[in-house]
């Protein structure tokens, strides 16, 4: 059986090399088919199938099913949270022995200012977020260097910590290992970097901006000016639990419910009647936690189910049209299979040996796909984030995304193969002797046309839908919303990340309204700008002088 099948292939490839023009051409069209679809699944495969890279995800539980964020107060109408406040965390950290751990962390992610002490760099704004001291302990995290955070690095009046992440380590500071251990300005306040997280991980939830820094929650009031922390009526935080062995879901449930009904009641906004039929209807929901906090499955989920649905219609319309190819190439060999079946070749056998050639165009074109999927993911992630340094999705095939291919190429090769193999296995011999000329059968005919019809009929819908979503686009662009942008500018202001107490916006605020802008020459309205943003600025310096005092 084996050297029949090396056999079959031998002869395949000779076949295929004496005509290099349907070669090349079938290569290059199922190529598209299969690179468009195996690059869409790489990205289902990175958002919507993929794991956390933590210790035995499958063990993970979330608090609560949707993903809102934000600072939250009030009640929810359905009585369903996934948000908390840190009152509640502590109670039910305290309270649920049937964790080995449990995490918080914020809901959104927080941009701070940072600066490397006794460097020439500039100040920069990068993503942090704010997570419990065992953050990385319920993950089964170990430290790419230095150390991960502790219960201790999250206590009030702890020296403030933080850990970097491993891209930023990378792609900042080239894995300078002095990096552990040295003092950064972050929001004006010194904060000592202890370690770098693992290589691979992007924090508790798939997002195109991964954080830069991991700091303690207790630290937040003082670096952001954040009192929301120590407010039991304020919910903002995602909780993250490791389930013990053995540890039924349905009881745990009711059990969490109870306690957070517990943590509520104590709230004036639960106090009135109103509210106390709330609090009955108060619950959560337990979720698998091993894919992290799913915001982005929930955004981009129905957008990839449909591109994954484009690209599989490019690929049927893609088969048709070898197909067609092949039932061409099948008339012009009709005299030699013809002669080799009057020689005894059993039409199985035949069917088998064109089967194979199929299968190896399918499989050669596949290889050729995964060099379109690598460039088109790129592409596309390009696309989505054009500005993203470090983005959580690998372009490059990882195994799940080879096996795909190679499953598709196969899938494809019979699809594509069968009814041409078939048709051309019932020539009749009799014609190859008499040298007949007419090879073609009504069925071989009607099965051209049927290909035709169907390649046609998709195509239209595919350009008809390209045609929409094009029309869609350009009207978006175009649309009027009756403002004049010219000489209009946006400036991004971190107001807290600038040292301000909340007392202290509102004068800052009228300060930058009643900027004199009097001059009549644009460029004389530039440099009062300018002159005015640079003593604004002077106050949100984080680095320290040669002196080390502080600028101010």
């Amino acid at each position: 059986m084996i050297a029949s099948l090396i056999q079959d292939i031998r002869f395949s490839l000779r076949q295929l090399t004496r005509t290099p023009g349907f070669t090349i051409t079938a290569i290059l069209t199922l190529a598209l088919g299969i690179g468009a679809n195996a690059a869409i699944f790489t990205l289902v495969n990175a958002v919507l199938l993929k794991s956390l890279p933590v210790a035995d995800p499958k063990t993970l539980i979330r608090l609560g099913d949707n993903n809102e964020t934000g600072v939250w107060k009030g009640k929810r109408g359905n009585g369903d949270y996934a948000l908390f406040p840190t009152e509640t965390y502590l109670q039910l950290k305290k309270n649920a022995p049937e964790f080995q751990e449990l995490a918080a962390m914020e809901s959104w992610i927080i941009s701070v200012i940072i600066r490397r002490e006794g460097s020439q760099e500039n100040p920069r704004s990068v993503v942090s977020e704010f997570v419990s001291g065992n953050y990385f302990q319920t993950f089964g995290l170990h430290p790419q260097a230095g150390r991960l955070l502790a219960d201790a690095d999250d206590v009030i009046g702890a020296p403030i910590t933080a850990v970097m992440s491993y891209q930023t380590w990378q792609h900042d500071y080239a894995g300078d290992p002095s990096i552990v251990g040295s003092t950064f300005w972050v929001n004006t306040k010194p904060v000592t970097i202890i370690g770098i997280a693992p290589k691979g991980f992007y924090g508790d939830r798939l997002s195109l901006t991964p954080p830069d820094l991991y700091l303690p929650i207790a630290p937040l009031p003082t670096l952001a000016s954040a009192a929301y922390v120590n407010d039991p009526d304020q919910r903002w935080l995602y909780i993250i639990g490791r389930l013990k062995p053995g540890v039924a879901m349905a009881p745990l449930q009711q059990k969490l419910s109870t306690l957070v009904r517990q943590s509520f009641a104590s709230s004036p906004d639960f106090s009135t009647e109103q509210g106390k039929k709330l609090l009955a209807k108060t619950h959560v929901v337990l979720t698998p936690g091993g894919s992290g906090v799913q915001e982005m499955q929930q955004k981009y989920a129905s957008d990839l189910k449909f591109l994954m649905t484009i690209s599989g219609l490019v690929l049927l319309i893609a088969c048709a049209n070898i197909a067609n190819l092949l039932l061409v190439r099948g008339m012009k060999r009709h005299a030699e299979i013809s002669v080799r079946i009057a020689l005894g070749a059993l039409r199985g056998r035949v069917i088998r040996q064109l089967l194979t050639e199929s299968i190896l165009l399918a499989g050669l074109s596949g290889m050729a796909g995964l060099i379109v999927a690598y460039a088109g993911t790129h592409m596309l992630l390009a696309m989505a984030s054009p500005n993203a340094q470090s983005i959580p999705i690998n372009a490059s095939p990882s195994g799940a995304v080879l096996l795909f291919a190679c499953g598709l190429s196969l899938l494809t090769g019979i699809v594509f193969g069968v009814a041409p193999a078939w048709i051309a296995s019932h020539a009749n011999p009799a014609d190859a002797l008499r040298s007949g000329t007419r090879t073609t059968t009504a069925g071989a005919s009607l099965l051209q046309r049927g290909l035709v019809i169907f390649q046609t009929a998709l195509s239209l819908v595919l350009l008809v839908g390209a045609g929409l979503f094009s029309q869609s686009l350009i009207n978006l662009q175009n649309i009027d919303l009756k403002l004049d942008s010219r000489n209009r500018y946006i400036a991004h202001l971190n107001i807290r990340a600038a040292g301000y107490a909340p007392t202290q916006t509102e004068a800052l605020y009228r300060t930058m309204v009643d900027l004199p802008l009097g001059a009549r020459s644009q460029e004389s309205r530039h440099q009062q700008v300018y002159a005015h943003g640079k003593q604004l600025l002077e106050r949100q310096r984080l680095y320290t002088g040669e002196n080390g005092s502080p600028y101010r």
